[in-house]
């Protein structure tokens, strides 16, 4: 098996590519990054480039032939998004657009998966949230997510090939995170004493683990490989609703300190409350246990510290 992850440089992308290479599954990422952190064997292949370039795209698909391909290339935070809408709109739609073209001129007939978001929902009428309730985005990143999983469903159906959108949740664990993102940042402040802040409050967040991830991407390359043409959407999160200050307890029980907490008032493009319902992955993957936030926290404790563990030596 050969599959392409676009993105492979970033947080999942580069987490899925490690475990697939670590596994003996060959494996090429195409990103805008070079990194150092990736598997170094011959089972890897690297290109740095722009998934939003044409003749870039073409040439992958000329060099090669891909069992799958998991999307992960995006502008992949709100914030992000909101601060620079032309780019994120480049990327997220842009990116896909350009993909997509590539393999349809290559002839090739990959199963394809779309990494999505909860931002899809905006503010869900009702929890838990399912699959097939309504898109209904308060942002330009969960717009641009919309559009993309449009175009994959499209193609898929015109081209009839396996196609699975994947609605990621508030993805937290390991080092090669963001590490201004909420539970890396709230994390760090705590350890350090810094105060830390919240953006309203009101939050209530389906967090997952990146081993979960990983571990449920792993179950749909496998799925996808060996069924009948299948397009279908999954929600990847473990259904529980935590709160920040759920979170914070969380963490000053793992760390055994005490946070110093700030308050600012809701930003106007953050959704407040996500739950997915998982029944889904549980009744077509056979996912039945995702990690509880406090296992999740104690688990990511030392990779969030890492290099501040290292700089104290």
């Amino acid at each position: 098996m050969n599959i392409l992850i676009t993105g492979g440089a970033g947080f999942i992308g580069k987490t899925l590519a490690n475990k697939l290479i670590f596994d003996g599954i060959s494996t090429t990422i195409i990103d805008i990054k070079n990194d150092n952190f990736l598997i170094a064997t011959d089972k890897r292949i690297h290109i740095q480039g722009d998934v939003c370039e044409p003749s870039i795209m073409k040439r992958v698909f000329s060099n090669q032939i891909f069992d799958g391909i998991v999307h992960l290339a995006a502008v992949s935070r709100v914030i992000e998004a909101e601060n620079n809408p032309d780019e994120c709109w480049r990327t997220n739609v842009g990116g896909v657009k350009t993909l997509l073209k590539a393999i349809e001129q290559s002839t090739q007939k990959p199963w394809l998966i779309f990494g999505s978001s909860r931002e899809v929902y905006g503010e869900a009428q009702s929890l838990p949230v399912k699959e097939s309730d309504a898109k209904k985005a308060v942002n330009i990143y969960g717009e641009s997510k919309i559009e993309g999983e449009r175009l994959f469903t499209d193609f898929a159906h015109n081209q009839n090939l396996n196609c699975a959108i994947v609605r990621f949740s508030n993805v937290y664990g390991n080092r090669f995170d963001i590490f201004d993102r909420v539970i890396p940042r709230f994390i760090r402040a705590i350890a350090t004493g810094n105060t830390l802040t919240i953006e309203g409050g009101e939050q209530l967040i389906d967090f997952t683990h990146i081993d979960d991830t990983v571990n449920s991407l792993l179950k749909l390359i496998d799925y996808l490989g060996n069924n009948e043409v299948i397009q279908t959407e999954f929600h990847f999160c473990p259904g529980f609703g935590w709160s920040l200050y759920d979170l914070i307890s969380s963490i000053e029980q793992a760390i055994g300190k005490t946070a110093s907490v700030k308050v600012n008032q809701k930003r106007n493009y953050d959704v407040v409350k996500f739950v997915g319902d998982t029944t889904k992955i549980k009744t077509e993957l056979g996912l039945e246990q995702f990690l509880h936030l406090q296992e999740g926290i104690q688990k990511s404790i030392s990779e969030y510290l890492y290099d501040m563990e290292l700089s104290a030596k």
